[in-house]
């Protein structure tokens, strides 16, 4: 026999509610606050750069034909390109591995009472020794990235799951038995939506902090890649090389982060919108003067 369904029924008022988040976020973006400071810092840019030498900060028409020549040149995108993609396998892999563990902590308490002390001591070694340890234990560029990514956003992923599962009030997850679901039914009726958002709070963190990490092991060794590229800018002291890699970057990041809201706002379409939330719920009225 079948278990009965447990997921809560998705009405159309937080359907209107994800559809508002969405255009609430598109005028966020184009917001006149937002123009007005990116004028002012752009005038900023071009006054302290008439005053300073090139190298230091460089003129705002040197760094956009520096980016025309990046987004022109197929090695450039390909340096892109294998930098993003080293970040998302990385992440992918941490994800993996950390939120199985994070699953496995929760439900075992043999297993966190063993794991929780050591995925805490991996989380608080610097990324730099990670680094380092990488280029003495491996020689492939490609397995040090990877090194890199897994251990130094694997805690993340972990404890994000593990503490979401721990949220789950104990009074559900026994009304959830009460319907002898399946092991796998509990899972997907129960904790997978518990820990999803725990899981999309994971990767808007690790997104940033793999895209640095990647950087600075592309630092050591790498011949292909944004940092690669950031190191030869530095050696040849070309500033605006390195603010259009950077600007670059940081767009890339944006995307990446816009579509994991993208998602969020999908999978999570169920949870009221901040205004909403913020609300006071209305009095009835007694009936009596």
């Amino acid at each position: 026999m079948a278990a009965p369904s447990l997921s809560p029924t998705v009405s159309s008022t937080s359907l209107e509610a994800a559809a508002a988040a969405k255009r609430r976020g598109v005028r966020r973006l184009f917001d006149p606050g937002v123009l007005v400071l990116v004028v002012v810092l752009l005038g900023a840019w071009a006054i302290v750069s008439r005053f300073t030498p090139a190298y230091a900060v460089p003129p705002i028409p040197s760094v956009l034909k520096e980016l025309r020549t990046i987004l022109s040149t197929p090695d450039s995108l390909l340096g892109l390109g294998t930098t993003l993609a080293r970040v998302l396998i990385g992440l992918a892999s941490s994800f993996v591995v950390g939120a199985a563990l994070g699953v496995l902590m929760g439900v075992n308490d043999l297993v966190s009472r063993f794991c929780l002390p050591l995925v805490r001591f991996v989380q608080g070694i610097p990324s730099l020794s990670w680094v380092i340890i990488a280029v003495i234990w491996f020689a492939d560029v490609e397995v040090r990235v990877w090194f890199v990514m897994v251990l130094v956003t694997l805690p993340g992923f972990a404890l994000q799951v593990y503490d979401s599962y721990r949220a789950i009030p104990a009074d559900l997850r026994d009304m959830a038995r009460s319907f002898r679901p399946t092991r796998w039914a509990l899972f997907r009726e129960i904790t997978l939506p518990a820990i999803t958002p725990g899981i999309l709070t994971a990767w808007k963190v690790n997104l940033g902090l793999g895209i640095r990490m990647v950087l600075i092991a592309e630092l050591v060794g790498a011949t292909i890649g944004v940092g690669a590229e950031l190191l030869t800018a530095q050696q040849l002291f070309d500033m605006a090389s390195v603010i259009s890699w950077t600007l670059l970057l940081a767009v890339c990041m944006l995307v990446l982060q816009g579509v994991i809201e993208l998602i969020e706002n999908r999978v999570l379409r169920y949870r009221p919108a901040v205004a909403e939330r913020g609300q006071a719920k209305p009095v009835l009225a007694s009936g009596k003067d």
